[in-house]
């Protein structure tokens, strides 16, 4: 089992598997490894006598990570096959798919001009996206649709533009009623006083 490559899931029975972050630990014994695609994971089986652990420094870890990746092909080896899968290509494939990006082009055209013509009628960005998506969802005329859907939400979507009021850390507008309590405990107090003014 040294050294076999899977792809896809794995099954490993009366095994441990250890996964860490920074420095793997691994119990010593017989092992077996297996590889799955994108992460390295090691499977070891248990022997009898195997009780210990061994722990990969950073360093170790990252020489395995650079034997893994000489595997891989370079940037010029994988240029080199997708430009011989396009040649590969027949031209009704070819067709098919500058067919398909052209409807997804379309799509994406009508989808922003309904945003777009929603918006004309006062209302946000992330509010025309909501109404156009429902509306797609609807049978008929764009157009039809928007102005059935704005007439019987009108007081949803429709922007009230309030003044809002400037905020100094002051209270510009509201008496403020501590000041009204102390005045009247002042002018109590204060009230022999020739100084004080009320």
């Amino acid at each position: 089992m040294e050294g076999q490559e899977n792809q896809g899931t794995n099954t490993v029975v009366n095994t441990n598997t250890t996964t860490n972050t920074g420095a793997v630990t691994q119990p010593v014994g017989t092992q077996a490894q297996t590889k799955t695609e994108g992460t390295v994971t090691q499977t070891v089986n248990k022997t009898e006598g195997s009780e210990g652990a061994k722990t990969f420094t950073q360093e170790e870890v990252n020489a395995l990570l650079a034997k893994e990746k000489k595997n891989l092909p370079s940037k010029e080896e994988l240029k080199a096959f997708k430009e011989w899968q396009e040649s590969q290509k027949t031209e009704e494939q070819k067709r098919q798919e500058e067919l398909v990006r052209v409807q997804n082009l379309e799509n994406n055209n009508n989808s922003q001009s309904q945003i777009i013509s929603i918006m004309r009628n006062g209302i946000d960005y992330e509010t025309a996206e909501f109404i156009q998506f429902k509306l797609s969802k609807m049978d008929g005329d764009f157009e039809t649709n928007l102005e059935t859907y704005l007439a019987e939400n009108k007081d949803k979507f429709t922007k009230e533009e309030t003044k809002k009021p400037v905020t100094t850390g002051f209270s510009q507008s509201k008496t403020n009623t501590s000041t009204n309590t102390n005045k009247d405990y002042l002018d109590k107090k204060y009230a022999n006083n020739p100084y004080y003014k009320k």
